[in-house]
């Protein structure tokens, strides 16, 4: 297995990931109205922006997720184990670590905020 190398490798990522996802039990709900390949393109654009600092993406990630009700803790669980076994079947090395310790850092932020997991002092 070779590391994250190219944006070809972040787009065959990003496609693993979401491939059948709608057929999730808990995380398809959530991807039943949105434009799977606008979606992909712009993750696509995201992990290659997080991965090779590409400055690619210049969005708000936050923002849409704000919107989603009902999200949960497991909701996020789900998400970071998907992402994480998507990345380690395919790839290791310094790169593809650092998207699974985005990804589970990214998770862990958007729980704060939502107030679904409240910082410890």
């Amino acid at each position: 297995m070779t590391d994250l190398q190219t944006p070809a490798d972040v787009r065959t990522l990003v496609s693993a990931f979401y491939d059948g996802i709608e057929a999730h039990p808990l995380l398809g709900p959530y991807f039943a109205d949105v434009d799977g390949a606008a979606h992909r393109e712009r993750m696509v654009g995201f992990w290659c922006s997080v991965v090779f600092q590409s400055g690619e993406y210049r969005g708000r990630p936050f923002a849409p997720h704000a919107r989603l009700a009902g999200l949960t803790r497991e909701h996020f669980a789900r998400w970071a184990a998907r992402f994480r076994a998507t990345v380690r079947a395919r790839f290791e090395g310094p790169r593809a670590d650092l998207a699974v310790a985005r990804a589970e850092q990214i998770a862990g932020v958007f729980q704060v905020k939502l107030g679904l997991w409240a910082v410890e002092n």
